[in-house]
């Protein structure tokens, strides 16, 4: 099992509202610039770009996921992820055959289909960003009559989410998962899983919002299993950290893939003192200055497609907000040192959250590691550390 982020809502330059840069060499370029994992392809009714941007993404080690964003009769938007391309296809069909009317590319903008190489093909002129002659009913039931996960696109949004134009999620509809695109998370009825996306039509937008599994693989068959939360697979977090257990985990994912043998994770609680901190210590390569000085930058990567900032900076913040302080130390060949505080009492510090959980996930997904964990409350002192488990 591997922790990966995910970006489930990529525009292409098919899709009329996005800009022409997203071509399919752009998307996976910025995708493995940014560190994600998985991306999902999801142009407004229609896949045409799909199969360009996956195997641009083959090419240069991406794995791509092939959707459709389906606009209802309602105007609500849907995203169908599909694992095979000939049900991928086959929905397409169906859309194409409840999609009235031709697109003005004055009015709405260019409908570009290309290829892996970024030269443009041909131009679609169905009138893509328009709604289709399915009811939302229809268009979640024709995503899994051809074995798609269906998610509600946005529902944060004041437009085309299925809040803003129904107010309400029908029982019944058969959802797999509402989208969100900020942290302004509103009121999910039905219990349904959440995840976060970018909704990228420009480059720069490319995994400024992803949600982090836990998968063996990045295939959209996985990712319906995290949904469910079946055989060990999971949503690690929807983009928004909601405990600290989950900073940690990705901490200490970034130790692993630094080469790391010994991570250490320590939690200090002290209550007389208002004191909660977390430092995770590990012998992996560690940085040079310069990385270490820029590790909390969201968007700074020491090397191309490996993910660095994106969960310290979360971390930095989660500290920042709960009244304490961040820091990173490291030595080239010596490894890295991760310390956060808070004020424990402090009403936005987050929840320390499951961390038995965590470790389970860290001890079983690298058994050749070694992992030791101490947790001080007070005066109580509790530790864990898998060479003596090893011994016994």
């Amino acid at each position: 099992m591997r922790a990966l982020y995910a970006d489930l809502h990529i525009h292409t330059c098919l899709s009329p509202c996005a800009e022409s840069r997203m071509s399919p060499s752009a998307v996976v370029a910025q995708a493995l610039r940014r560190g994600l994992d998985v991306i999902a392809v999801c142009d407004h009714n229609s896949a045409e770009n799909v199969e360009a941007v996956s195997r641009a993404g083959q090419k240069a080690g991406l794995a791509v996921i092939g959707g459709m964003e389906i606009t209802s009769r309602e105007e609500v938007h849907v995203l169908g992820l599909f694992g095979r391309k000939r049900h991928l296809h086959a929905v397409q069909d169906v859309v194409y055959d409840n999609l009235h009317g031709q697109n003005d590319p004055e009015t709405f903008g260019q409908q570009l289909v290309a290829d892996e190489n970024d030269t443009v093909v041909a131009r679609n002129d169905r009138l893509l960003i328009g709604a289709t002659a399915l009811t939302l009913s229809d268009v979640v039931g024709t995503i899994h009559a051809f074995d798609g996960i269906a998610i509600a696109s946005h529902v944060d949004r004041p437009s085309f989410s299925v809040l803003s134009q129904l107010g309400f999620i029908p029982e019944g509809l058969g959802l797999d998962a509402v989208e969100v695109s900020s942290d302004a998370v509103p009121t999910i009825p039905q219990h349904l899983p959440v995840v976060t996306s970018s909704d990228a039509h420009r480059p720069e937008d490319i995994g400024t919002r992803c949600t982090r599994f836990l998968l063996e693989q990045p295939t959209s068959g996985e990712i319906a299993l995290a949904l469910r939360g079946a055989r060990g697979r999971r949503i690690l977090d929807g983009g928004l950290m909601q405990d600290l257990s989950l900073h940690i985990l990705d901490v200490a994912e970034n130790s692993l893939r630094s080469g790391a043998t010994l991570v250490e994770i320590s939690v200090l609680e002290d209550t007389a003192e208002d004191l909660l901190a977390l430092e995770i210590r590990d012998n992996g390569q560690g940085m040079d200055p310069e990385t270490a000085a820029r590790a909390a930058d969201p968007f700074y990567s020491s090397k191309p497609g490996k993910r660095v900032g994106l969960g310290l900076a979360m971390l930095a913040q989660a500290a920042r907000e709960g009244a304490g302080r961040f820091d990173v130390s490291s030595r080239p060949g010596e490894g890295t040192t991760v310390k956060a505080t808070f004020q424990h009492s402090h009403p936005d510090r987050k929840p320390l959250g499951d961390i038995a959980a965590t470790l389970q996930t860290l001890v079983a997904g690298h058994p050749d590691v070694d992992f030791v964990y101490e947790h001080t409350a007070d005066s109580e002192t509790a530790r864990f550390d898998t060479r003596e488990v090893r011994r016994t």
